[in-house]
């Protein structure tokens, strides 16, 4: 087990990164030829948004990377 600290946020930085997600997919909405690459985030966005909604996490969450690698 490792003795870095594990990366958090708190349930207020959940509503902070569910907020700034929702003003830029409003901001993508009101522009109709997006890139490829802004079509490709705001996929990604939209999906994150998903997950952000989840009351799981209402109360923050834990970061770990998927690799099992330290950040």
């Amino acid at each position: 087990m490792s003795d870095a600290p594990t990366m958090r946020f708190s349930g207020e930085e959940i509503l902070a990164l569910k907020f700034a997600a929702h003003r830029q997919l409003a901001r993508w909405s009101k522009n109709p030829r997006l890139s490829t690459h802004q079509r490709a985030q705001r996929k990604a966005l939209k999906r994150v948004v998903g997950v952000l909604q989840d009351q799981v996490l209402a109360d923050g969450c834990e970061l770990r990377a998927l690799n099992g690698g330290n950040p």
